[in-house]
């Protein structure tokens, strides 16, 4: 069974768990600009239309074309067409997330 988890952009689905995670983020509203000391990320568009910044270049999404952000390059997900729906694979450290800023007030 997924277990969602309610965000102020929106919220996520884990589809699976381990020693990695798959989560599928459906985004109403941009994510905080941030970076993570640790992890990696794999973001797979799968629907929608918007922008990832990283740092600070600002890269179209197109769907099922992955976008590979790399530990410590600060990013955000903008929705221009929502809602936006992106599969993240990542490794397992859920707590690696370092808010730059935030719209939605969590830095």
């Amino acid at each position: 069974m997924r277990r969602r988890i309610d965000k102020p952009w929106g919220h996520e689905e884990i589809l699976a768990e381990g020693c990695y995670l798959v989560k599928k983020l459906i985004l109403e509203d941009e994510t905080s600009t941030h970076y993570h000391s640790i992890r990696n990320e794999l973001l797979i568009p799968v629907s929608g239309e918007g922008v990832v910044m990283l740092d600070n270049d600002f890269i179209q999404l197109a769907p099922f074309t992955p976008i590979y952000v790399k530990k410590g390059v600060k990013h955000k997900i903008i929705p221009k067409q929502t809602p936006l729906e992106v599969i993240e694979v990542s490794d397992n450290n859920v707590d690696d997330v370092v808010r730059i800023a935030d719209k939605h007030k969590r830095v």
